[in-house]
């Protein structure tokens, strides 16, 4: 019974770290195909007039945040800032 358990923690400890790791590979000034790559469910939420792209990433976590939803903003293919919220829609308001 205690292998079973310790198994489980090992799993869950694993599935968090990876959730990390994605996190931490993004980068301000990276491009917006590397984002895309790395980030297999971003939405891209909105496309500017002026060369700004809006994507949404909506976290998975098995416990609920305060910040469930992440915005990347690129200007001209340069990933130029990101922003956590707790609404879908704060990327309409922010800017």
């Amino acid at each position: 019974m205690k292998k079973v358990i310790l198994i489980c923690i090992a799993v869950i400890a694993l599935g968090c770290k990876s959730m990390s790791y994605q996190e931490s590979s993004i980068k301000i000034g990276m491009s917006e195909n590397e984002f895309k790559q790395a980030n297999h469910s971003a939405e891209l939420m909105s496309v500017d007039q002026n060369g700004i792209n809006i994507y949404r990433v909506t976290s998975k976590a098995m416990i609920p945040k305060n910040e469930p939803y992440s915005f990347y903003y690129f200007y001209e293919g340069k990933l130029t800032r990101f922003i956590k919220s707790d609404r879908i829609d704060d990327y309409k308001f922010i800017m």
